[in-house]
């Protein structure tokens, strides 16, 4: 993904989505387009994102943001506690933003818009 088609995609999710134009989640943005983008790519088997789906990938990194929005539960993300044990001293930290995308398969993040990439997706040929 170039960087031409970075600044198009996060312009389009600002447009649909207010809360991603807000300046306090800039961040977050940057990383579900890079995310979603390479998730696009290697769903599509290409290199190159085609110029076409552009708006269909900032309608699905819309629904990331607003699912990575819901589910922090901390204004710190890094320092979010998953998990905590007494006796044997043990603290976890969940870091739900980059967890989400990390724990979810493409069924769920691409849900309703499989049809509209299906023509897109080149076949993985392994000889």
């Amino acid at each position: 993904m170039t960087s031409e088609q970075k600044t198009r995609i996060e312009e389009y999710v600002k447009a649909i989505n207010e809360t991603a134009a807000d300046a306090s989640s800039e961040s977050i943005l940057d990383f579900a387009v890079e995310d979603v983008a390479s998730r696009v790519l290697l769903y599509l088997n290409c290199e190159e994102l085609p110029e076409r789906i552009e708006r269909i990938v900032a309608r699905v990194v819309s629904g990331i943001f607003n699912q990575i929005i819901n589910s922090s539960t901390s204004t710190q993300a890094d320092s979010a506690i998953s998990s905590l044990s007494d006796n044997g001293q043990s603290i976890s930290f969940a870091n739900q933003v980059k967890s989400y995308l990390c724990t979810t398969d493409d069924n769920e993040i691409f849900a309703g818009f499989t049809k509209l990439l299906a023509p897109y997706r080149r076949i993985n040929v392994v000889s």
